[in-house]
């Protein structure tokens, strides 16, 4: 979507939208799961749980990574990653204030 478009809408409708487009793919909804409760996880064993090759999975790992849903490590040569959980739960609450405007904040 051109820029100037993206203008005519809230900044909070605009992350949240980006935010949900790095979701919007199969193979980053499996790398996710892959890493949900695992803590750090070195690329090659996400790479091994995606059914795609290589660069795409790198690709997916990237997307995710961009929309801040992943945190990186580097060691050595070896990188590691893990979901941002406060990344995920800012996510949850934009999504949760923008369909439910008129309810009580969390607290």
């Amino acid at each position: 979507m051109p820029l100037a478009k993206l203008d005519a809408f809230e900044k909070e409708s605009v992350d949240l939208a980006a935010f949900a487009k790095a979701l919007a793919h199969p193979a980053r909804i499996r790398i996710l799961q892959h890493l949900a409760g695992r803590g750090e996880v070195p690329c090659m064993d996400i790479v091994a749980a995606v059914p795609l090759s290589q660069p795409a999975s790198s690709r997916h790992i990237n997307e995710l990574r961009k929309a801040g849903l992943l945190k990186s490590r580097t060691h050595g040569s070896n990188v590691f990653f893990r979901i941002d959980d406060s990344a995920l739960d800012r996510f949850c609450r934009s999504m949760n204030r923008t369909l439910h405007p008129n309810t009580q904040p969390d607290v």
